[in-house]
């Protein structure tokens, strides 16, 4: 498993933190994006990697119902995490705990990726593209503690065989395929883990990443 992470110029310019989260394992790979209008997102999205991530890896079998079962266990964390902050539940998750993220998972020869967002995601070396949504408004998990009436559904993005799993914030939504399997490539990444934020740093520099871009990668 292999995970990097840039800050986007959008970001830099402005004096914002990269407001992306990620976490990985050897079966578990997931990429959290804070909310960029709100100050502290980044708070909430790696906490949120990091209880996801951590609720997966103790999973023994891929199952329709997993994503749903994961999500509701993120749901619980967040607001046991709000509460210790204090009592005014939805302005605290407004400014630290809007995220969006995606998830992969692998037991065996078959893999999962599901999430609630926007980003993309790679099965072996097909790319999918992930849309934000009307108004560039992505859903956020945390939306579903507060009383707007919105309760986000976690989407299945694919349930199968698969050698190779990869999951992306947004940050990535103009990377060629061709480019993506440059950075991915793995032979190199087994030698020196450190090669991928290596490769990305320099890829950086001619895609000229706008928004925080993270990945996180399941190999073969």
């Amino acid at each position: 498993m292999f995970a990097a992470t840039h800050i986007g110029r959008d970001h830099l310019r402005i004096g914002k933190n990269n407001q992306d989260g990620v976490f990985t394992s050897p079966r578990v790979a997931v990429v959290t994006d804070g909310c960029s209008s709100q100050p502290h997102s980044e708070v909430g999205a790696q906490l949120g990697a990091r209880s996801l991530g951590q609720w997966l890896s103790t999973q023994t079998e891929l199952t329709s119902d997993l994503p749903h079962r994961a999500t509701d266990a993120l749901t619980a964390y967040l607001y046991q995490s709000v509460l210790a902050l204090g009592p005014d539940v939805e302005p605290l998750l407004e400014r630290y705990f809007l995220f969006t993220f995606l998830a992969a998972i692998r037991i065996g020869e078959r893999g999962m990726i599901f999430g609630l967002g926007d980003g993309a995601f790679l099965v072996d070396d097909e790319l999918v593209k992930i849309d934000s949504g009307p108004d560039n408004a992505p859903p956020y998990c945390a939306y579903r503690l507060t009383n707007s009436g919105s309760r986000p559904e976690v989407q299945l993005h694919f349930m199968g065989p698969a050698k190779r799993l990869a999951v992306m914030t947004d940050g990535f939504d103009r990377l060629s395929p061709e480019r993506l399997t440059e950075l991915t490539n793995e032979e190199a990444l087994h030698r020196n883990p450190l090669t991928f934020q290596r490769r990305l740093n320099v890829l950086a520099e001619t895609e000229r990443f706008m928004d925080d871009a993270t990945i996180a990668l399941l190999g073969a």
